[in-house]
């Protein structure tokens, strides 16, 4: 087989850049369920091997590329929590909440390639591209809160999904979900707070008991 003298061989770090730069455009075009490792290598020019040969599967490559500011930001994350076992709660879960949440308003479309197609598949929580860096902040948490007796009310496992999950959706509906004149800087304490203590409803019983007229619920 004959070689142009003139065209030079691309080294293995150029071809892998084609591969993420393509991969990239794929996963915010068309949402990682719809993209394919065909796609992605079509887009590059390369071949399918070629893509499997710098990237282990299409996860992978979600990972590396379009989620790979909000993988980094879970895994350091989970990563602080080792270094200082004893800080407070609140604080942990504020900086936690609100650093997810700028992270996701600056990088909305990797919301928008986690949704789009998301149903089409029936994906779960453990076929998730994200489902390595959830498990690395799960575990985090569950190692802070033995380190210094703090008890979630439930599975630890849920909540930090639940929370991810609040945070995410927040970020991607909150232009339709959230009013005008909504303080961008008060929606990730608002969120915070909805983490550690929820809506704060209390059953009208309850109330009848305590006194507390002014916390029932009204209509609107």
């Amino acid at each position: 087989m004959r070689t142009n003298p003139g065209r030079k061989r691309r080294s293995s770090a150029e071809v892998q850049q084609l591969i993420a730069d393509a991969a990239s455009a794929e996963f915010v075009e068309n949402g990682f369920e719809r993209t394919t490792v065909r796609s992605v290598a079509r887009r590059a020019g390369v071949t399918e091997s070629m893509v499997f040969r710098h990237f282990d599967s299409k996860a992978q490559l979600f990972r590396s590329t379009a989620a790979a500011p909000l993988v980094q930001f879970m895994n350091d994350f989970a990563g602080s929590l080792a270094m200082d076992l004893g800080q407070d709660p609140l604080q942990v879960t504020q900086r936690f909440v609100g650093g997810l949440y700028d992270l996701c308003m600056a990088n909305r479309h990797i919301l928008v390639s986690l949704a789009a197609g998301a149903s089409d598949h029936g994906a779960t929580a453990e076929s998730s591209p994200l489902a390595p860096a959830l498990h690395a902040v799960i575990h985090g948490v569950h190692r802070y809160m033995d380190s210094n007796g703090s008890e979630a009310s439930g599975d630890i496992r849920s909540i930090v999904r639940l929370t991810v999950a609040l945070v995410l959706g927040t970020a991607l509906a909150g232009d339709a979900l959230l009013l005008p004149d909504d303080p961008g800087s008060e929606i990730p304490a608002a969120l915070t707070q909805f983490v550690l203590f929820g809506a704060g409803y209390t059953p009208p019983a309850q109330l009848a008991v305590s006194g507390d007229i002014s916390r029932r619920p009204t209509q609107s």
